[in-house]
């Protein structure tokens, strides 16, 4: 009885364990740019930092768990396999009518990138990620 109580309880331990979000291993570099306006967004190690301007220096966010969770939650709905086929919903980054966005994210030794699309209209595979990511850079 011990052994199966110890079985179960290291497969659900296991489990939990698991369940911990591949976004505390990622590297995600969000940039948008524009010949008037510049903007970077990184994750790592559960760290948010922002540059506003060309030569600036990093600012570190401190972001409340609530605030974490969601953008956690929204990171889960990304198919990183399918980044590189996303599509942009509209171009007025051609004509400079919005900022030139795309995102890196660095997993497990692989790197998944997006093509270009407008500063503030993501693809919708990854809207909700990309919405609350720049939402919360805001709220400084």
């Amino acid at each position: 009885m011990k052994t199966i109580f110890t079985i179960f309880l290291s497969f659900f331990l296991a489990k939990g364990c698991s369940d911990t979000s591949d976004i505390d291993n990622a590297v995600i570099e969000y940039q948008a740019l524009s010949r008037g306006f510049y903007k970077t967004i990184k994750i790592e190690n559960k760290n948010v930092s922002v540059v506003n301007a060309r030569d600036e220096k990093p600012t570190e966010l401190t972001l409340t768990k609530q605030d974490w969770k969601e953008l956690v939650e929204a990171f889960r709905e990304i198919n990183l396999e399918n980044m590189k086929n996303l599509k942009a919903p509209t171009s007025k980054r051609l004509y400079d009518g919005a900022a030139h966005a795309n995102i890196t994210i660095s997993l497990e030794g692989k790197t998944y990138t997006t093509d270009g699309f407008d500063h503030g209209y993501p693809p919708v595979e990854i809207e909700n990620f990309i919405n609350k990511l720049v939402l919360l850079t805001i709220k400084e």
